[in-house]
């Protein structure tokens, strides 16, 4: 990321590590993510990165303990915030007989000054299914990056992804006609991405 220049990305859009899945697996549902939940990342500096590079928005997906502390750094830095939901249409029913069901992950949205904004007057609860077929762990689904890409950049912009994974932001930049930059540093996922996105670009 030090060598992206500065105000030179109009969206970040990312998946962080949410460091709070991980635990043995009770048969119907896969618990374990490996290091795809491993936070080992600086949230404050992450933060101060974001600000230096970016000029419009940022969507950081992330685990319910980091809600309050990226909040709190992106207000720091000026950014205007909301608190984003993912909505599953199809959770897993797990333990659904005696909890409600976990069919919701959070999402900081910070917007800058000036920022684009397609989406005027819509809840910040977006409503998707899952992906049940995943190259990732923690993929998320393409419609879902799409919304957002499309809410938040005109086409041509430049969106950046810092958490990569399987490459689901990059072949909806592709989709939708945007710029993308991916950072993975998982080499087998990096390769997954390089492949996706290579598909989806048309000839």
């Amino acid at each position: 990321m030090a060598g992206i220049p500065d105000k030179s990305v109009d969206l970040v859009l990312c998946d962080l590590p949410y460091g709070e899945v991980n635990r043995i697996s009770s048969g119907l549902r896969n618990l374990d993510k490996g290091l795809a939940d491993v936070c080992d990342i600086d949230l404050e500096h992450l933060v101060l990165e974001y600000k230096r590079l970016c000029r419009g928005s940022v969507y950081l997906f992330c685990g319910i303990e980091q809600v309050s502390q990226l909040r709190k750094q992106l207000v720091l830095a000026g950014f205007t915030t909301r608190l984003g939901i993912w909505e599953k249409t199809n959770p897993s029913p797990m333990n659904g007989s005696r909890l409600w069901l976990s069919s919701i992950e959070c999402c900081v949205f910070g917007r800058l000054p000036k920022a684009t904004f397609n989406e005027h007057c819509k809840s910040s609860v977006w409503r998707a299914p899952s992906t049940r077929s995943k190259l990732h762990p923690t993929q998320k689904p393409e419609a879902l990056m799409q919304r957002l890409i499309l809410a938040s950049t005109h086409e041509g912009m430049t969106v950046l992804d810092n958490c990569m994974g399987s490459g689901t932001t990059g072949v909806a930049c592709v989709n939708t006609g945007r710029s993308f930059i991916g950072i993975e540093k998982d080499p087998e996922y990096f390769k997954i991405a390089q492949e996706r996105i290579s598909k989806a670009i048309r000839p």
